[in-house]
């Protein structure tokens, strides 16, 4: 019994330790500042994860990653030391949030919508293009 548990010990410690837990945002201000700060860090993988997954937003979102990847390094490098600062959020209805934001390397301020779709907040990139709900 006891070779079966000093075996089974560092294979459920292996496990435990790799096992990536991290839990998907719950709410739409999470899922947000999780967006803007993967997109700052140019972390796209994150970023992307979440997304809404339609057509256009994939589109869109793979053109900002091609614009990202030409910046020179130290432009990027002051993306990723950037602090970020929500000016506002609204709640437009219990599945439609957007948040106004800016950075202080651009120091302009953005807008992102947040959708849930399925129980599941994900930002709606196109929005930041084509700007159909403005806040006030």
């Amino acid at each position: 019994m006891k070779r079966i548990f000093l075996f089974l010990l560092p294979v459920v410690l292996f496990f435990s330790c790799t096992n990536n837990t991290e839990k998907p945002p719950q709410t739409a201000l999470d899922t947000g500042r999780d967006f803007i700060r993967a997109s700052l860090d140019g972390d796209f993988k994150k970023a992307e994860a979440l997304l809404v997954m339609d057509t256009q937003n994939v589109q869109l979102f793979a053109s900002y990653k091609t614009y990202y990847e030409r910046l020179p390094a130290e432009k990027k490098q002051n993306y990723k030391s950037a602090i970020y600062n929500i000016n506002k959020y609204e709640d437009i209805n219990d599945s439609t949030s957007i948040i106004n934001y800016s950075n202080s390397f651009m120091r302009k301020s953005m807008e992102i919508k947040l959708l849930r779709i399925n129980k599941v907040w994900g930002v709606d990139f196109k929005y930041t293009y084509s700007g159909d709900l403005p806040i006030e």
